[in-house]
Parts: structure tokens; C-alpha cells; sequence
């Protein structure tokens, strides 16, 4: 070891650009492996991802064909005869999709513009939320806050809340939330503030999740209202196929998914065939990878990461290569005289290797820092949803700083250091011995 730091401090300039080329390279490596895991890993509170299959909306229309509403979620009837007891699911839930929503406490002109998301009663068993104060609403909150909402009967809105004093909606809200209204997660379980201009009463407080988390992300989740499954117009108007369920649901091990879309399939037609005035076509449904990227495109998210991470590890290793070559043609004359007490081709390519891997791991870990950085500082670019959440996208400690991230980056290395280091050392052994003691190359 004390032999190879001698070789260091003799190589001081080789040395500090082989540890800006690979931290560089590494760098822009793990943002990408940081991005594709971010989106895909079964992290909290997400923690099916890859079980997890997604219903994004059904071509709605009429029976002769016209009148097309374009992809809308299910409603009540047609959610129920699409996913009732369907084969290959473990389990199911649903939400109404995200919503903008301005919230305030009571006599306060302070406005606030946060993101909605009703959910189903099992919702926070799906996801696994962290609660750090207060607790989900119960089944009694539930059904009450369903049954919050009474028809308006006026010009500008179809409903409101009950107007008989007693207060029925009750929410989960996030920590950040929390803070901007109360001051504490604590204060904010069982206080009451306004959404919508509508009072409701906060039951439990989660910590913030990440717009990353494009299911299971919200400000504020309330229970599923009837007037999003039995009042909606878009529900009554065409006899319960359209509405807002929009359902989310893990697999059986072992199940596959196209047969649970034929299945889909299948009761679709089933449902057509019931001589409705609206049909159903196309329902689109998504295993979590095709969700989240390249959404509609004939195009395999993980080949298209695989071969940007090729290009990544072999155009810089290529360059590097080129200068281990030259720093190898100064020490010929020393992997001549090893040759010559003995040492095998074999012997002296692991012994460079090794010393090069020192480099290297150095060079990663500066790569690591750096991208943690570039993630963090680039989160909206790289995470950005369409302005959903946008301004605070949120990357936390737990999501970087994860065995499998430290184990990736030990690849990288080693990759890396084998790709510009073992070409030029294989050269290097092949001079032959007598021809570089008498100062050939």
C-alpha cells in the first residue's frame, strides 16, 4: 500500500485526471441510475411498484360511435364490472385523480393552493404513508365525508357541503401543509380550516411525500365523495361508465399482465354488449415502468436507460484509456525488469489494475457526491411532472443515500477501471523484455 501511494505522489498530474475523468463520468452515471430508480423502486410509499398496475382512462363514446369524450375514468357501474373479483390481483384500490384546491384557516385572507386526491377507504393500507401525528380517517369519517356534499341548486357550483352545522369532511394532510397552517403536525390533528371555502377537520398528518411519487403524491387526501361516483354528470349522463375511478392494484406473484388487460379486455366487451347507450374502447392500463415513462410509446424504458448508460461508461473510458496508455509507456522499462525476476502477464495487469482501482474508487466517490448534488439541484428538471408539485420536488436522505446506490457506484467503478484500464496494461505486458531494457517501445 505505502508502494502505491508512492506511485501516486510520482504521478500527481495522471493521477488528479484520471480522478476528475472518472468522477465526472460517475457522476453523470448515477443521476441516471438515480432517476430510473427513483422512479421504479419499491420505496415508501410506493412499496409495490413492481407488482403495482395502473387504469388511466377508457375511450368513452357512443354506442353508433359519436360523441366522443375522450379517456375518462370509470364510473361506479363500469368500475365495478371491470374490477370486481378479477383474477390475478391481490389487491385493489382507487383514487379520483389530483386536483387543485385552495385552502385557508377561518377569517384568514391568507390563500393557499394545494393539490387534492380522493381516495378510496383502503387507501393508506395500499401506501404505506409515514403518520407523524393523528392517524388515517376511520370508516365512520369516511362514509360521513362521502355524504359531505348536498346539490348547490345555483348558478355557479352543482354542490356544497351540507349546510347543518355539523361538520363532516375530515382529511389527512401533509407535514408541510401542516406547518404553513398550524405551526406543527400536533396542533393540526383534529383542527379545522377551510378547502374550497368548505370547512373540513384535519385527522392525520404525513410526511411529505415527493411529487416522484406520482400516485401516492397529494397535499391533502380525502375520502372519495358521492358526488364523484353517484352525482357526477359525467356518470349520469352516460348510465355509470364514465366518472372519476381511477384504479391502482398489485399483482399476484406470479400473474401477468397482459392476461389481466385481456381480461379487461374482455368484460369491456361484455359491458358493450349490454346494448348501452355509451360503449367503452381501449382501456389503458399500465405496469408501473410503462406508467411512468414513455406513457403510450411503443418503447422499452429499460432498454432505452441501458444503452445511455453504455454510452455513458465507453466514450469517456475511451479517452481515459488513451491517457493510462501514455502513462504506461513511461513505466515499460519497470514491467520489463518484473518480467524478467519472473512476475506473469497475469501478475503485473492485476497489480495495475489494482493500482489504477484505488484512482478509481476515489474518482467515484467524488462521482457520488456530485451527484447527489446535480440530483437535488436539478430535481425539477429531471423529476418535473407537468407542474404538479412543482417548485419542491422533494429528494430526500433516504432515497440517496441507500445500499444500492453505494453498491451501484462500486460498479460504475469497477466497470469503469476495467474498460481504460485493462486494454492499455494488456499492451504493456506484450513489449517484449529485451527489446524495452535497451530503451525500445
Amino acid at each position: 500500500m505505502k508502494q502505491l501511494f508512492n506511485l501516486i505522489r510520482q504521478h500527481r498530474f495522471y493521477t488528479a485526471i484520471c480522478v476528475i475523468g472518472t468522477a465526472v463520468t460517475v457522476a453523470f452515471v448515477m443521476v441516471v441510475v438515480m432517476v430510473y430508480d427513483f422512479r421504479t423502486a419499491n420505496v415508501a410509499p410506493e412499496t409495490r411498484r413492481s407488482r403495482t398496475m395502473y387504469h388511466d382512462g377508457t375511450l368513452l363514446m357512443r354506442n353508433d360511435g359519436t360523441s366522443r369524450m375522450g379517456y375518462q375514468g370509470l364510473g361506479p357501474m363500469a368500475f365495478h364490472a371491470l374490477y370486481d373479483s378479477l383474477p390475478g390481483v391481490d389487491r385493489l384500490t382507487w383514487h379520483g385523480g389530483l386536483w387543485k384546491a385552495v385552502c385557508a384557516l377561518p377569517a384568514s385572507s391568507d390563500r393557499r393552493s394545494v393539490f387534492l386526491r380522493p381516495v378510496a377507504a383502503d387507501w393508506f393500507d395500499y401506501f404505506r404513508y409515514d403518520f407523524v401525528a393523528g392517524r388515517p380517517f376511520t370508516r365512520a369519517e369516511y362514509d360521513a365525508a362521502r355524504a359531505a356534499f348536498e346539490v348547490a341548486g345555483d348558478e355557479f357550483r352543482s354542490f356544497r357541503n351540507r349546510d347543518d352545522g355539523v361538520l363532516r369532511r375530515f382529511v389527512v394532510i401533509s407535514e408541510s401543509l401542516a406547518r404553513q397552517l398550524f405551526g406543527s403536525a400536533d396542533r393540526a390533528v383534529g383542527s379545522d380550516f377551510l378547502m374550497d371555502f368548505q370547512p373540513v377537520r384535519a385527522v392525520g398528518v404525513v410526511r411529505d411525500v415527493s411529487p416522484i411519487f406520482q400516485t401516492a403524491y397529494a397535499d391533502v387526501w380525502e375520502p372519495f365523495p358521492l358526488t364523484n361516483e353517484d352525482g357526477a354528470y359525467l356518470n349520469i349522463g352516460t348510465g355509470g361508465l364514465g366518472g372519476y375511478h381511477y384504479p391502482v392494484f398489485s399483482l399476484d406473484p406470479g400473474a401477468q399482465p397482459a392476461i389481466i388487460r385481456a381480461e379487461v379486455e374482455r368484460r369491456v366487451e361484455q359491458l358493450n354488449s349490454q346494448g348501452l347507450e355509451f360503449v367503452l374502447k381501449d382501456p389503458r392500463l399500465y405496469t408501473h415502468i410503462q406508467y411512468t415513462f414513455f406513457r403510450d410509446a411503443d418503447i422499452d424504458a429499460r432498454l432505452v436507460y441501458a444503452l445511455l448508460l453504455l454510452i455513458l461508461f465507453v466514450v469517456p473510458a475511451v479517452g481515459i484509456s488513451g491517457l493510462v496508455h501514455a502513462q504506461m509507456q513511461s513505466r515499460l522499462p519497470e514491467i520489463a525488469i518484473r518480467k524478467a525476476y519472473g512476475a506473469s502477464n497475469t501478475d503485473i495487469i492485476g497489480r495495475l489494475f489494482g493500482e489504477s482501482l484505488l484512482t478509481t474508487l476515489l474518482g467515484g466517490l467524488l462521482g457520488y457526491v456530485l451527484s447527489c448534488l446535480l440530483v437535488v439541484a436539478g430535481s425539477l428538471w429531471l423529476f418535473g411532472t407537468g407542474g404538479i408539485g412543482e417548485g419542491h420536488i422533494l429528494v430526500g436522505i433516504d432515497l440517496l443515500l441507500r445500499p444500492w446506490m453505494f453498491l451501484s457506484m462500486l460498479a460504475a467503478c469497477l466497470v469503469f477501471n476495467a474498460l481504460s484500464t485493462l486494454v492499455p496494461a494488456c499492451m504493456a505486458v506484450r513489449r517484449s523484455i529485451s527489446y524495452t531494457l535497451v530503451g525500445g517501445e
